[in-house]
């Protein structure tokens, strides 16, 4: 009911925003394509620190999954990139900036000139979650604003739309919570007051910061500050620029920020079956059978939403072996240890690249198993939430060839 609410809202305030004239005067009248050459004018207030040069980012993809994967152009989702040129990732500090996001499709960065700033702000489409223009942001069809809720000190902007504006848990650790290595590495972090996030009040996000020493009354989110002026606002380049490509040193920065803390009393098998039975979509049909065949090998079944977010990574870090249903949890493999094999389940009408890129770039052997979805769809939103069943046999066969890339040190291993 609270999600059906607030989709409501969202929907009611857009026809709102786009019919009835409201201090139209916070309108932006242009746009400043490049953060660095606004940066340049000393009277624009603006501030600009480099971080990662431009490269080439290369992406080696196992023998067969890229005809496995599922493509539907209308939103983005489509075979993996092997090669993508991936632009000079930055922070830009905005004096007396503004910042708008009253929907999830969009954030609109604004500078005191009232110009949207191009390369930091984002729009996705209305029907599905390509990116488009900045001359595109709905903010200039917008008639209705709300009066900016002013912010003393500084505001770093997390906010990275589309599934991060949904609570997904992917897309918070992916493109929200590495923007603080962006901050840290141009020597901003220690002025942060704020952190703007999209649901402050979201369990992982509060752990996921609380674990880098981000107390929660730092937080403020969209739901009391859709519209802010910050008297210094932090925002950075998107974390895979303007393709899909994670970049280098994302994995690094999350190992290094999560896996030294210590869980004491944790627990878990080193053989790791993470499952969806929890979950509203993506469920095992034959669990109980899948459930079995695990059984023979020692894996032992886990449902994240059980564990809190150190739990997690302690859970993934220390596997020997791991199996898991395509999901957002799926995104602990970062947390791995370099040479644990992996062993992803899909539905056939909808095989994704998320997972097995985060293998490539952490170093983990990936597998990748097919099973027959609950129903046939060739539509992008009702095949990412099929259930499917998956064959005993072939799983079996799967875990053989899955177990033979453990490590010899780690190969029999039990919880027991």
């Amino acid at each position: 009911m609270p999600d059906l609410l607030n989709r409501v809202k969202r929907r009611a305030g857009r026809v709102l925003r786009e019919w009835l004239p409201h201090r139209l005067h916070y309108r932006p009248i242009g746009i400043h394509d490049s953060s660095r050459e606004l940066a340049r004018h000393a009277s624009s207030g603006a501030r600009y620190w480099p971080v990662v040069p431009a490269y080439t980012s290369r992406l080696e993809v196992p023998t067969g999954f890229n005809e496995a994967v599922s493509v539907y152009e209308s939103v983005g989702h489509g075979k993996p990139c092997f090669e993508q040129e991936m632009s000079e990732a930055f922070v830009l500090a905005l004096a007396h900036g503004r910042l708008y996001a009253d929907n999830w499709d969009s954030v609109a960065v604004i500078a005191a000139d009232n110009k949207l700033v191009g390369d930091v702000s984002f729009q996705h489409t209305r029907r599905g979650w390509t990116m488009t223009a900045p001359a595109q942001n709905n903010i200039f069809e917008q008639l209705y604003f709300e009066e900016p809720v002013p912010v003393a000190g500084t505001v770093l902007s997390l906010l990275a739309g589309g599934g991060a504006a949904m609570g997904n848990y992917y897309h918070w650790l992916i493109d929200s919570v590495p923007r603080l290595h962006l901050v840290r590495e141009a020597g901003l972090f220690a002025e942060i007051d704020y952190f703007l996030v999209y649901d402050k009040h979201c369990s992982f996000v509060r752990e996921s910061l609380l674990a880098l020493g981000i107390r929660p009354e730092q937080l403020i989110d969209v739901a009391t500050h859709r519209h802010l002026r910050a008297e210094q606002l932090l925002v950075t380049s998107p974390v895979r620029g303007n393709g899909r490509h994670l970049p280098f040193w994302l994995g690094p920065f999350l190992r290094r920020a999560y896996l030294p803390a210590s869980l004491t009393g944790a627990r878990f098998s080193p053989r790791v079956f993470i499952s969806r039975r929890d979950a509203a979509m993506r469920r095992l049909l034959n669990e109980s059978a899948v459930e079995e065949v695990l059984r023979e090998f020692n894996f032992h079944s886990y449902v994240l939403s059980d564990l809190s977010f150190a739990e997690k990574v302690h859970l993934f870090s220390g596997a020997h072996a791991l199996i898991g249903m395509l999901g957002a949890g799926m995104t602990n493999l970062v947390f791995a240890t370099p040479g644990t094999p992996v062993l992803e389940l899909h539905p056939d009408a909808y095989v994704g690249p998320e997972s097995m890129e985060i293998c490539y770039r952490v170093g983990l052997p990936y597998h990748w198993l097919t099973g027959q979805p609950s129903a046939a769809s060739t539509n992008h939103n009702a095949a990412r939430h099929l259930d499917l069943w998956i064959d005993p046999d072939q799983l079996r066969a799967a875990i053989c060839r899955l177990l033979a890339a453990v490590p010899a040190n780690a190969k029999g291993s039990s919880i027991n």
